[in-house]
């Protein structure tokens, strides 16, 4: 035997103390609340892979706790956790039951896993209604609302919350979506959960909260996929889009499903809505675009002659105006010329192109003037 596994043998040789229910308890709130070097140091002290991000760190030492929890492993929790508050190892020890959950969860599977406030059921009545109002999305037209903006109410003092929620299908509804089941697997018409900010002044966008995690009829929902990062260390971004919880709905019979929300509760308010919509292609939003939003030449002759006209009281004058057929996205030639509206450039933009990338990911920003160039503020340039 080599000199580590010796040393390893000997650290866990002996009869074994089962630790108590309590402070593994206490031992969950210490490993929420560490930092990747800590998390680091637990799963190398254990034996464990300790490469990875973050979140998957945290799960990985939860997974050890649940598994393989000992009285060796629950006092390196301790120390660490001693070595993060500054506290001697008496202090931590005599703490180690006291530690709130007071530390946010960083997954999806640790959200579900953790202590959380006693669920409330709503279905959405006027005590927690909203009147926040969310953004339009292009690509999906709305058919009906099942849940108006609802607010998600915390329950307690704990970090992370949970508010459950129900709500059944009508048989038009049920009908709507199964017919929306292409035979090629696609979903066209969805059920959307969508949260946003409980702001009432502007417009919200999608915005998840903190450690955020869905089920439906008891089964966890999958978000989107995470956003790489170029940039060694620096953990991927979950784009904040609305969440489909179609696979998961009861189809069959006229019961009622079933919404839970995990979210961790610090300062912000959220609210909540849940729409049945009809997802369009770019094939859809193009033709749509250029059937209803398609202006004139003399428009644009204009615009050029406005540029190119003398005014006295400028001490620069402008002579010419160069412009580019190829599109500055994909570097090709210009099929659908597209600008915004608000735009004062006459740089156009393959508005086909513009559409297909704001389908992976959305941000309508002009790729010319980088400003907001929503789709409802596009317009086809003859």
């Amino acid at each position: 035997m080599s000199l580590r596994g010796a040393h390893w043998g000997s650290r866990f040789s002996g009869k074994r103390r089962e630790p108590k229910m309590a402070e593994q308890s206490a031992a969950k709130n210490m490993i929420l609340g560490f930092r990747i070097s800590e998390l680091q140091a637990l799963l190398r002290f254990a034996g464990r892979n300790k490469s990875g991000l973050k979140h998957e760190l945290v799960s990985r030492a939860l997974q050890l706790l649940r598994t393989s929890c000992s009285a060796e492993i629950l006092k390196k929790i301790q120390d660490l956790h001693a070595q993060r508050n500054g506290l001697t190892p008496t202090n931590a020890q005599s703490q180690q039951l006291l530690s709130a959950p007071t530390f946010p969860l960083h997954s999806s599977e640790a959200a579900l896993n953790a202590r959380t406030s006693v669920p409330i059921c709503h279905t959405g009545k006027d005590d927690t209604k909203s009147k926040v109002r969310l953004t339009k999305l292009p690509f999906y037209e709305i058919l009906d609302d099942l849940m108006k903006p609802t607010d998600l109410v915390p329950t307690s003092s704990e970090r992370i919350q949970e508010n459950q929620f129900s709500f059944t299908l009508t048989e038009k509804q049920r009908e709507q979506i199964i017919a929306g089941c292409s035979k090629n697997g696609v979903q066209s018409v969805q059920l959307q959960l969508r949260i946003c900010h409980t702001d009432t002044e502007f417009m919200q966008e999608d915005q998840y909260p903190p450690y955020l995690s869905v089920k439906v009829n008891s089964r966890v929902c999958p978000f989107t996929s995470y956003f790489s990062s170029n940039k060694p260390g620096v953990e991927p971004k979950r784009p904040c889009r609305p969440i489909d919880v179609t696979p998961l709905l009861n189809l069959t019979s006229r019961g009622a499903n079933y919404l839970n929300v995990f979210w961790g509760h610090f300062t912000t308010r959220y609210s909540m809505v849940l729409h049945l919509v009809r997802q369009h292609r770019v094939a859809e939003l193009l033709h749509k675009l250029q059937a209803n939003e398609t202006r004139a030449s003399e428009i644009s002759r204009e615009l050029i002659r406005k540029k190119l006209r003398l005014e006295p009281d400028n001490d620069v004058t402008t002579t010419g105006l160069r412009v580019s057929l190829m599109c500055s996205l994909g570097k090709i030639r210009l099929s659908v010329p597209c600008r915004g509206i608000t735009c004062t450039h006459l740089q156009c933009f393959d508005a086909a192109l513009y559409i297909q990338m704001n389908e992976k990911k959305p941000t309508w920003m002009c790729p010319v003037c980088d400003k907001p160039a929503p789709y409802e503020l596009l317009f086809v340039d003859q």
